[in-house]
């Protein structure tokens, strides 16, 4: 993918406000917080007929933020497209916000007012694993939690069919274009969302936290039949550090692990799942699924050992089909990474305004905004070698060619030339590789640059 086909106009254009004068309105705000994506609305305005409308815009009922996404929905799409298939990464996170109570907000575990934002994240296959757009968003709010906050699990039964209801979503919108992989961790371990899919004949690799019985006699367990079941084939994967969560129970459930090279030994099974007896009885009585089991070895104590049952509607034929449903799965990491570029990125729980309608529309607005810091920072450090045009513009590159120092090398890579954005930013490059914060700001200092370039080339052609 080149790097020209980012551009505010291509991601907000197509956005459904009722008004052309609101969608220009929104591409100029959507510019100004694409060169500096954590400054304040004032900072990033800078004037104050600039923040007027900014303010207005957001806060204007006609405004949704489906609407303002609608222009991304559809690029993501396009980018989704040039694949054979893509993992559709559905995941929930928690936005916090400090200060007074502000309109329309719910509770969250602990102290603090916000929202939970469920998002749909489109990943290409392959190792690099790089981030296509948002292709579906929706909020819930808490106005009341029972019991003890830090111990109730971050799902309720009202809140479950937003898992569906996501998938769905991602299936309006590609309309067949493309063929996706619905990817979810243990939270969307929910029978009525697998018979849905199964039913819809959708494609998903889910990660298990219920110990499903199976129809059978002896009553066996999914656990029974796994631990009989063959290795088919090893292979060393990488885990990423991950670190201790404040909240109880997801402690509980991601416990905080150390960044290492692990091997994993998989072994699958294709099995008929009971229908639980809480379920609801228009649910077929039993779903056929095949069932991957990821294990780590050889761990020699130091950690705790990685251990995965992965449901899927894919093929468990081959070693290859195995490694192709771990690596879905996989996928499912890079949202984790997308949310820090909402929060760290974008700076958005630190936004300054007052109702849930207008801090919605305010998330819109940065969903691709942080799509595309995410895609920079992931060619940054694993597509060392594809050229550079894959994550700049042809203006950009020419910019960065010319100021850069040391000089940057004739051939440019996607690695030469983010490390040269972080350079702008203050990056040192015995500080290991760079962080959001230093890329945030050297693709301000390089959109800067790019702005001045641009405005001297149209004088010199003006002159001739």
């Amino acid at each position: 993918m080149s790097g020209d086909q980012w551009s505010v106009e291509a991601e907000f254009s197509g956005a459904e406000l009722g008004d052309r004068r609101r969608v220009r309105r929104l591409m100029e705000l959507a510019r100004a917080l694409d060169e500096k994506p954590d400054a304040s609305y004032p900072d990033a305005t800078v004037t104050e007929a600039g923040l007027e409308g900014a303010y207005r815009l957001l806060g204007n009922e006609a405004v949704s933020a489906d609407g303002i996404l609608a222009g991304h929905y559809e690029q993501t799409v396009e980018r989704a497209c040039n694949e054979e298939w893509v993992v559709a990464v559905h995941d929930t996170t928690p936005f916090q916000f400090s200060g007074e109570s502000r309109s329309g907000l719910g509770k969250l575990y602990g102290k603090g007012n916000g929202f939970f934002g469920h998002f749909t994240l489109l990943v290409a296959p392959g190792e690099i694993r790089r981030p296509l757009g948002v292709l579906g968003l929706q909020t819930v709010v808490r106005k009341k939690l029972r019991g003890n906050a830090t111990r109730r699990p971050p799902e309720t039964v009202s809140e479950s069919v937003r898992w569906q209801r996501g998938v769905e979503l991602a299936e309006q919108r590609v309309n067949g274009r493309c063929s996706l992989i619905h990817v979810t961790d243990r939270e969307g371990d929910s029978y009525e969302l697998w018979a849905a899919m199964v039913v819809s004949r959708h494609r998903f690799v889910i990660r298990n936290r219920i110990d499903r019985l199976l129809v059978d006699e002896a009553k066996l367990r999914l656990s029974d039949v796994l631990a009989n079941a063959k290795t088919v084939v090893e292979r060393t994967v990488e885990l990423s550090a991950r670190k201790e969560a404040k909240i109880v129970f997801t402690r509980k459930q991601h416990p905080p692990r150390r960044a290492r090279v692990a091997k994993l030994a998989l072994s699958a099974v294709s099995v008929e799942i009971r229908r639980p007896n809480i379920a609801p009885k228009h649910l077929p009585e039993s779903l056929v699924i095949n069932v991957v089991r990821v294990r780590e070895v050889e761990t020699h104590g130091e950690n705790q050992p990685v251990e995965w049952m992965l449901a899927t509607t894919e093929p468990i034929d081959t070693a290859e089909d195995l490694g192709r449903i771990v690596d879905a799965y996989r996928a499912r990491w890079v949202i984790e990474e997308y949310f820090k570029a909402i929060k760290t990125g974008c700076a958005f729980e630190k936004r300054q305004l007052e109702r849930m309608h207008t801090l919605l529309n305010a998330l819109a607005v940065f969903i691709p905004i942080a799509w595309r810091l995410l895609l920079l920072r992931t060619l940054a450090r694993d597509a060392s070698e594809e050229p550079a045009s894959a994550a700049l513009t042809d203006t950009q590159l020419a910019v960065l060619c010319a100021t850069a120092k040391p000089p940057l090398p004739l051939t440019l890579t996607v690695r030469d030339a983010m490390l040269a954005v972080a350079r702008l930013g203050g990056h040192i490059k015995n500080n290991g590789e760079p962080g959001w914060a230093v890329l945030g700001r050297g693709f301000q200092k390089l959109l800067a640059r790019e702005e001045g370039w641009i405005a001297a080339r149209a004088a010199r052609s003006d002159q001739s």
